[in-house]
C-alpha cells in the first residue's frame, strides 16, 4: 500500500503556509505512526509497514485529513495505489464531510 500527496503551491501560501511546512506536517502524521516517506520533492509519497493493521492506520490519517479545510484547499492530489489498482481519495471529499467518516 501507498499513498502519495502533492499540494498547490499557490493555495498553500493563500492559506498562509509555506509548502516546506506542509510537507513536514504530513510527514509528521506518518512518522508518528512509523510509516516511510518513500518519495520526496514535488509530492509526498508513503508506504505501509507490512502489519495487519496498517491499512486502518493509513486510513485514520487520511480522513482526518480529509476533515481539515487546509488540506482539502491545498492538496493537488491524494493517491491511493494498492494490489488493487489507484484510488483518487480527493474525489470522496464531499462523501466522507458529509457522512462524518
Amino acid at each position: 500500500m501507498n499513498v502519495k500527496f502533492s499540494f498547490d503551491e499557490a493555495m498553500v501560501k493563500r492559506w498562509g503556509f509555506m509548502l516546506e511546512g506542509v510537507h513536514q506536517t504530513i510527514k509528521n502524521l506518518f512518522a508518528a505512526h512509523n510509516f516511510p516517506c518513500v518519495s520526496e520533492g514535488d509530492g509526498l509519497s508513503f508506504a505501509d509497514k507490512g502489519h495487519g493493521d496498517d491499512f486502518a492506520v493509513m486510513w485514520d490519517i487520511i480522513l482526518s485529513l480529509l476533515h481539515s479545510d487546509w488540506f482539502v484547499e491545498c492538496a493537488a492530489s491524494c493517491i491511493w495505489l494498492d494490489e488493487d489498482g489507484e484510488e483518487d481519495i480527493l474525489a470522496q471529499v464531499g462523501k466522507v464531510q458529509e457522512q462524518g467518516v
